[in-house]
C-alpha cells in the first residue's frame, strides 16, 4: 500500500490495538485471542519498518507492557524493565544466531543458551531491602506497567506462599551485597485453580484462561480475595546491577542462586549449544505443553554467558540476546481480497474469502471458507475487512470474526446471488438447511467437483489426474462422467496440452490399477451427500455383501495396492465385490434397516438408499461395471477385535504412525473412527498439537491414549 493508505492503516491498527490490550490487561475481559493481539502488532511492525517516518512514540511498538490500571499506586522500577521480541519458526532462531554474529563482529561465535518455559501469566518483579542485619525482606511487587513503572500490587503479591518474606545470601555474597535485590518472575495460576474459581461464578463472571484470572486477583484491592485463588510464582531475572555485584557469570548460576535463596523457580529448562538444540527442546515441549498444570504459550531461550549479554545488549526496547520463541499460532488476522462462490460435488454453494497470505498453524493459509450465506450475514463480512482466522477442526481454514473498527469506510455488504455462478440454474434451498444448492445435475462446475473427488486420494487415488487435466478432459468432452476416466485412451491424453508419452504412459497405468479398488474407497468415491469417509467404511465392513475368490491374474493385478488396505495383508484373503452385486444388495435393504448399523445416522442411511435408487447413478454404476471397476473386500482376518463397539478420534502427529495408520488398525480391530469428540466418544488417541478435540474430550471426559498405550491395547 501506498504512504497514505499506510498512514490509514497504521492509525486503525493503533487504535485497535491498544483497545484490545486494554480488555486483555487491564480489565481481564479479552476481546480477541492472544494470536489475534500478535497478529495485528505483527502488521503493525511491518508497516512501520516499511515507512519509519509514520513511526510514533504512542506507538503500541514503541512502549513495553499494558497501559496501567489507575487504581493503585505507581511505582518506578529500579531497572526499565524490556520486551522479549517474538519468534515463530526455526528459520527465524537462525535469523537471531546471524544478527548476533553481526552484532559482535564474530561469525565464528559459539553460544550456549538456556532454554526455559514461556509461562503464560503476569510479569512481576519482587524488590527485597536489605536491613541492618543483613538480612533482606520483601517490601514492594510492581507490575511491568510501561517499563518505566508499574503498579504497586505487593498486598496480593505478598499472599502467595511460595514467595520468601526474607532471606539471607550466602556468606559467599554478603559483602558484596546491594541495599536491594529486584527479582523479576511471572505470576501465573493453575488450570486446575481456574477450574475451581470458575465454578462458583456465572458464565458472565467466569475467567476466559488462567493468565486473565491471575492478572484479576492480583489486582485485587482486598489481599483476602487473592489469598483464595491458589496464585503461584516463578522468577527467572535479577536487576543486572545486583547480578553484576554478586558475580554471577551466566544465566544459569543466575537460577541457581534464586533456587538457593528459596526463590520459585522452574526447572523444566535446559542448557543447549547449538539452535539445533533449541529447536529439539521447542518441539519437546509443545509434544508435551498439555501435560503441564499452568498454561505455557512457547519457550524463552537467552544467551548464556551474561558478559556476551552486555556485550550484545538491547534495542530501544528488547534484548538481543534472547527470544521468546512461541506456538504456531491457531488464530491470526488477515485481510479480505474477495468473497468467491464455489460450486461443490453435491451442487452446495460455498463462499471462500480470499485473504491477504498469512502463516498459520504452520501453513499459509490464502483461502477460508465462510460457510454459507446466514454465516456471512452473522459476520458481516465484507471485501477489504480485517479478519480473524482460524483452522476449523485443525485442518479447515474459517473466518472466524471480524473486526469493524478496522473496515475500510467504502465497503459495501455482501449479497450472495439467487443464481449458480457456474451455470446460471436459480439456487435452491431446501427447509432445515442453510446451504444454497444448484439443483442442476448437468452443472460444469458440480461435475468437475464430483470427478475430482471421485480420483482423490481417498477415493480411487488415480495419480495424474489433477484439476487442470480433468478440465481440459471436460472442456473436450472427452470425459462426462466418472466412469469416462476408464475409456481414456492414449490419444485421448496425448491431444492434452503438456502432455509427453511417458506421462500419459503413467497416468494409464494408474488408472488401469484402480479398476480394483477396496469397497470402502469406492463406496466414499460415488460422491454420496452425507456419506464421507468412515460412514464409507462403516457400510463397507457391516453390511454382508457377496464376494468371490479373486483370479491368479486379478492376483497379480492387486499385488501393488495391498498397502491400501492396511494391518498384516499375510493374515486376511482379499475377495472381489461386483458392482452389479452391491446394487442388488442395497435394493434389498430399506432406510431403517441401514439405520440400524452402528454409527450409520438416518440421515446418511436415506442419503445412501436414494442415490443407489437414482436411475442415471444405476448408469453410471453399469458403466463403472463394464469398464472392468471391482471392488475388493478383505475377509477372514484374525486380528484381535480388541477394539469392538468402540468409537475413536484420532488427533495430532502421532510419533511414529501416521493418522491414516493408525486409523486403518483401529478398524482392523473393530473400532469406529469419528471426526470429532463427543459423549459417545470411548478415546482420542492424542499426537502432537491436538487442537481443539483435547478441550473437548476434557469437556467429555473422555479417556486419552497417547501411541505406546495405544500400541499395547491393539495387542489385545
Amino acid at each position: 500500500m501506498d504512504r497514505t493508505e499506510a498512514e490509514k492503516r497504521i492509525g486503525k491498527l493503533k487504535t485497535e490495538i491498544w483497545r484490545f490490550n486494554r480488555a486483555y490487561f487491564i480489565e481481564n475481559k479479552p476481546l480477541v485471542s492472544e494470536d489475534v493481539r500478535d497478529a495485528l502488532k505483527q502488521e503493525l511492525i511491518a508497516l512501520e519498518k516499511e515507512h519509519p517516518d509514520l513511526v510514533t512514540p504512542d506507538s503500541p511498538t514503541q512502549r513495553v507492557g499494558a497501559p496501567l490500571d489507575g487504581r493503585l499506586p505507581k511505582i518506578v522500577h529500579l531497572t526499565p524493565k524490556e520486551s522479549l521480541t517474538d519468534i515463530f519458526s526455526e528459520g527465524e532462531l537462525t535469523e537471531w544466531e546471524d544478527q548476533m554474529h553481526r552484532a559482535l563482529g564474530d561469525a565464528e561465535r559459539t553460544f550456549a543458551f538456556r532454554c526455559e518455559l514461556k509461562i503464560d501469566g503476569l510479569n512481576i518483579s519482587l524488590i527485597y531491602q536489605r536491613g541492618k542485619n543483613g538480612r533482606y525482606t520483601y517490601v514492594r511487587a510492581i507490575t511491568r506497567g510501561n517499563g518505566i513503572e508499574g503498579e504497586d500490587v505487593t498486598h496480593t503479591v505478598r499472599t502467595i506462599e511460595s514467595i520468601p518474606l526474607a532471606f539471607e545470601l550466602p556468606a559467599s555474597s554478603a559483602n558484596d551485597a546491594p541495599k536491594f535485590l529486584e527479582i523479576s518472575g511471572e505470576v501465573f495460576m493453575t488450570k486446575a485453580a481456574l477450574r475451581k474459581i470458575n465454578e462458583n461464578l456465572s458464565d458472565e463472571e467466569k475467567f476466559a484462561n488462567p493468565r486473565n484470572a491471575a492478572a484479576g486477583s492480583v489486582r485485587q484491592l482486598d489481599p483476602r480475595a487473592a489469598a483464595a485463588r491458589d496464585l503461584r510464582m516463578f522468577c527467572y531475572a535479577l536487576d543486572t546491577k545486583s547480578a553484576d555485584a554478586l558475580g554471577l557469570e551466566t544465566q544459569e548460576s543466575l537460577m541457581t542462586f534464586l533456587d538457593d535463596l528459596g526463590i520459585p523457580t522452574n526447572h523444566e529448562s535446559r542448557l543447549v549449544s547449538s539452535i539445533d538444540e533449541i529447536q529439539k527442546y521447542f518441539e519437546h515441549v509443545r509434544r508435551e505443553r498439555e501435560k503441564l498444570p499452568f498454561d505455557i504459550d512457547g519457550i524463552v531461550t537467552k544467551v548464556n554467558d551474561r558478559k556476551t549479554q552486555r556485550d550484545l545488549g538491547s534495542t530501544a526496547k528488547a534484548p538481543r540476546w534472547a527470544r521468546a520463541y512461541k506456538f504456531p499460532a491457531e488464530q491470526k488476522t488477515s485481510i479480505v481480497r474477495d468473497i468467491v462462490l464455489q460450486v461443490g460435488r453435491t451442487g452446495a454453494v460455498t463462499p471462500v474469502a480470499h485473504l491477504t497470505p498469512v502463516l498459520l498453524a504452520g501453513s499459509t493459509v490464502t483461502r477460508a471458507t465462510l460457510h454459507n450465506e446466514d454465516e456471512i450475514k452473522r459476520l458481516d463480512v465484507r471485501v477489504g475487512d480485517t479478519v480473524v482466522v482460524q483452522k476449523a477442526g485443525d485442518v479447515i481454514p474459517e473466518v472466524l470474526q471480524v473486526l469493524p473498527d478496522l473496515r475500510p469506510s467504502e465497503s459495501k455488504p455482501f449479497h450472495f446471488p439467487s443464481h449458480c455462478p457456474s451455470c446460471g440454474t436459480k439456487l435452491v434451498r431446501e427447509e432445515g438447511e442453510v446451504v444454497r444448492r444448484c439443483p442442476n445435475p448437468k452443472c460444469s462446475a458440480a461435475r468437475q467437483e464430483r470427478i475430482e473427488h471421485f480420483v482423490s486420494r481417498y477415493a480411487f487415488n488415480i495419480e495424474g489426474l489433477g484439476k487442470e487435466t480433468l478440465e481440459e478432459l471436460l472442456a473436450e468432452e472427452i470425459v462426462v462422467d466418472p466412469a469416462d476416466i476408464f475409456t481414456l485412451t492414449y490419444e485421448d491424453l496425448l491431444s492434452l496440452p503438456l502432455f509427453k508419452e511417458k506421462k500419459t504412459e503413467k497416468i494409464l497405468l494408474a488408472i488401469d490399477r484402480a479398476r480394483r479398488v477396496p469397497l470402502d474407497r469406492f463406496l466414499f468415491a460415488l460422491g454420496i451427500r452425507h456419506v464421507g469417509r468412515e460412514t464409507a467404511d462403516l457400510l463397507a465392513r457391516r453390511i454382508e455383501w457377496p464376494t468371490h475368490a479373486l483370479t491368479v491374474n486379478e492376483k497379480k493385478t492387486i499385488k501393488n495396492q495391498q498397502s491400501l488396505f492396511g494391518g498384516d495383508e499375510k493374515m486376511m484373503e482379499i475377495r472381489a465385490v461386483k458392482i452389479e452385486d452391491i446394487c442388488k444388495v442395497v435394493a434389498t435393504l430399506s432406510p431403517e434397516s441401514l439405520g440400524d448399523i452402528q454409527g450409520i445416522g438416518d440421515v446418511s442411511a436415506g442419503s445412501f438408499h436414494e442415490w443407489f435408487s437414482d436411475e442415471d447413478n444405476r448408469d453410471l454404476l453399469n458403466k463403472l461395471s463394464r469398464a472392468g471397476v471391482v471392488c475388493l473386500q478383505p475377509e477372514g482376518g484374525s486380528l484381535p477385535q480388541v477394539f469392538a463397539g468402540k468409537t475413536f478420534v484420532v488427533s495430532g502427529t502421532l510419533p511414529t504412525l501416521s493418522r491414516e495408520e493408525a486409523r486403518q488398525m483401529i478398524k482392523d480391530r473393530g473400532g469406529n473412527i469419528s471426526g470429532s469428540v463427543s459423549k459417545k466418544t470411548d478415546y482420542l488417541l492424542l499426537g502432537e498439537n491436538p487442537g481443539s478435540k483435547l478441550s473437548d474430550a476434557k469437556k467429555y471426559e473422555t479417556r486419552l491414549l497417547e501411541e505406546e498405550e495405544f500400541l499395547r491395547l491393539s495387542k489385545g
